[in-house]
C-alpha cells in the first residue's frame, strides 16, 4: 500500500501523470545502409490504457500489462484498441518469495518481447495499476538486459523519468539476483554465449542518460 502523506510534489505529480517516456525512439543505419527506426518505451499506470486518445497520440501499439486482476478490461474486440497488441504478466505487487520467483521466471521472456517490438519500430507501454512497482521492475529489467546496465543505474534512470517509481523489496531482490546471475554467466563463458542483444541505443540515443 502506498502512503500519500508527505510525498514530495514531484512524486505526487508523477503519480497523477498516466505515463512517462523512458527511452525515446532512435534511428540507426544498418551495414546495408538501410535506415531502421526503433520504437519508444513508456512506463505508466492503469489510467493510461483507459484513454485511447492518449495511446493514439503517442502511437502506442504494444502493451505490457503487469497485473493480476480479474477486473482487467478485455481489449480484444474493442475497435479503439484494434491495432494494440497486449502481453499480460499476472504478477501481484507482493514482496513474498513466491511472487519474486514468479517474476524471475518471466523476466527474460518479457524483456525479449519488449525488445522485439522496439526493434521493429513499435512504441511500447509497460503499465501496472499505479506505474510505481511492478511495471517499473519490468522496465528496469529491460534496461539491464538490453543496455547492459546495473540495477542501480537502471533504477536511477527510470526514477529520473518517472519520479514515483519504487519497486517493492521483493522485486528489488529479484532484479539484483538476476543481475548477479547474468554477470556470473557472462564471466563463466568468458564473454561468449551471452544472448543479450548488443547495446542497440548506445550510438543512436546519446542523450538517454540525461
Amino acid at each position: 500500500m502506498i502512503r500519500f502523506d508527505n510525498l514530495p510534489p514531484e512524486v505526487m505529480q508523477a503519480m497523477c501523470t498516466p505515463m512517462h517516456l523512458i527511452l525515446p525512439s532512435s534511428t540507426a543505419s544498418s551495414p546495408a545502409t538501410h535506415v531502421k527506426h526503433t520504437g519508444s518505451l513508456y512506463l505508466g499506470s492503469f489510467s493510461a490504457i483507459l484513454d485511447p486518445s492518449l495511446l493514439s497520440s503517442h502511437k502506442i501499439s504494444a502493451l505490457v500489462q503487469v497485473l493480476d486482476a480479474p477486473w482487467l478490461p478485455n481489449l480484444d474486440g474493442n475497435p479503439q484498441y484494434a491495432k494494440v497488441e497486449c502481453y499480460q504478466l499476472g504478477i501481484l505487487d507482493s514482496s513474498s518469495d513466491e511472487t519474486r520467483e514468479d517474476l524471475k521466471a518471466r523476466l527474460e521472456e518479457t524483456v525479449l518481447w519488449i525488445d522485439d517490438r522496439l526493434r521493429r519500430g513499435v512504441n511500447v507501454l509497460v503499465h501496472c495499476q499505479q506505474g510505481v512497482s511492478r511495471s517499473a521492475a519490468i522496465v528496469i529489467a529491460y534496461l539491464m538486459y538490453a543496455q547492459n546496465m546495473t540495477y542501480d543505474s537502471a533504477f536511477e534512470l527510470v526514477k529520473r523519468k518517472r519520479a514515483c517509481v519504487k519497486p517493492n523489496s521483493g522485486f528489488v531482490r529479484c532484479l539484483q539476483e538476476w543481475e548477479k546471475q547474468s554477470r556470473y554467466n557472462h564471466h563463466l563463458h568468458g564473454g561468449h554465449g551471452d544472448t543479450r542483444p548488443s547495446m542497440r541505443r548506445a550510438k543512436t540515443a546519446p542523450g538517454m542518460m540525461r
